[in-house]
């Protein structure tokens, strides 16, 4: 039929591995031989299942990614990842549905509370808009990833078994990841001015939590004022020569460089440590769990579409635009 293309045609010409779903995440998806029925109901860009994945939720999708604006200005492969991305969420979610996993109240309000924590608000609207999403848009896509997530963790984790040998052989062979140089805990301020980075010194100096001070000022400290550990060799060598130099306990600044001044405060330091095998075994663990539940993503996903009918609307993958409905 003019205008659609089953995944057997869709998979001869699939989008590059490496998908970006959202605040950072990498899900691979691989178009397998499916069904090609003809399709049934109103245009959709594809359908799963009888199930059509609408042009609205293809925008949506689209503008949760940064990719909002008209689909046809979208280059093909990037149509075609978006599309492919809604189709491999619509099997996880499908199969989630039959499994009986939820997404409760409490784990998505904790996440959102954590990703507006991180930015602007006034920058975040201006996100939205640019992108053509409501907030509450952006809420429903987080809510169906964070689904999608946490169907994936608990059908794939026990799939998963890493052995005291993997965890050895990974730490051999990548010894120098387990380097950790010297590090300062501390709270930073930085400031626009001397006379500002000065007044904040002062009120610290004079008792006033260097939270309190710098929230007062307008100038809130990054991590919400926690201290924060500080490695050599991530600040300009002016400044971090004087604060590797302060001991726990010490104030200084203002402290100035090509950002500003900075107002550091140290609370505690360690010396520079290669991690011992028993110590780097967590982290190890969790990367290598990490690398294997992604494998098998990309394995439960190649058999959810051969068990499934997926249509797609060729046009639109190509032009952007949807195929007239099929008449009757």
């Amino acid at each position: 039929m003019a205008g659609l293309i089953t995944s057997q045609q869709m998979a001869a010409r699939r989008a590059p591995r490496g998908i970006l779903w959202a605040v950072g995440i990498l899900l691979a998806l691989v178009l397998a031989a499916c069904s090609s029925s003809d399709p049934q109901g109103p245009p959709a860009v594809a359908r799963v299942d009888g199930k059509p994945l609408t042009l609205a939720e293809f925008n949506s999708r689209a503008a949760f990614m940064g990719l909002g604006g008209d689909p046809a200005l979208l280059e093909p492969e990037l149509r075609r990842a978006v599309v492919e991305d809604l189709v491999g969420r619509a099997l996880v979610l499908a199969e989630a549905e039959r499994q009986g996993v939820v997404l409760l109240p409490e784990e998505l309000e904790k996440r959102e509370q954590y990703l507006l924590s991180q930015l602007e608000p006034e920058a975040f609207q201006h996100d939205l808009a640019i992108h053509g999403i409501s907030q509450e848009q952006w809420r429903a896509e987080l809510a169906g990833q964070l689904l999608m997530e946490k169907a994936l963790r608990l059908i794939l984790r026990p799939r998963i078994r890493v052995t005291p040998e993997e965890i050895a052989t990974y730490y051999r062979d990548h010894r120098s990841e387990f380097h950790r140089p010297e590090q300062i805990l501390a709270q930073h301020a930085l400031l626009p001015s001397k006379p500002l980075a000065q007044k904040l010194v002062d009120e610290v100096q004079k008792g006033m939590d260097m939270s309190q001070a710098a929230e007062h000022m307008g100038a809130p400290l990054a991590a919400g004022g926690q201290p924060t550990w500080l490695s050599r060799g991530h600040m300009p060598p002016g400044l971090e020569k004087k604060v590797f130099a302060l001991k726990p306990g010490q104030l200084a600044g203002p402290l100035p460089s090509p950002y500003g001044f900075h107002v550091v405060r140290v609370k505690a330091k360690r010396p520079a440590v290669v991690l011992s095998l028993t110590q780097a075994a967590p982290a190890i663990q969790k990367n290598l769990v990490a690398q294997k539940q992604e494998a098998l993503a990309i394995s439960l996903l190649e058999e959810l579409k051969a068990k499934s009918d997926i249509i797609y609307d060729q046009q639109f993958l190509e032009k952007g635009r949807l195929a007239p409905a099929r008449s009757k």
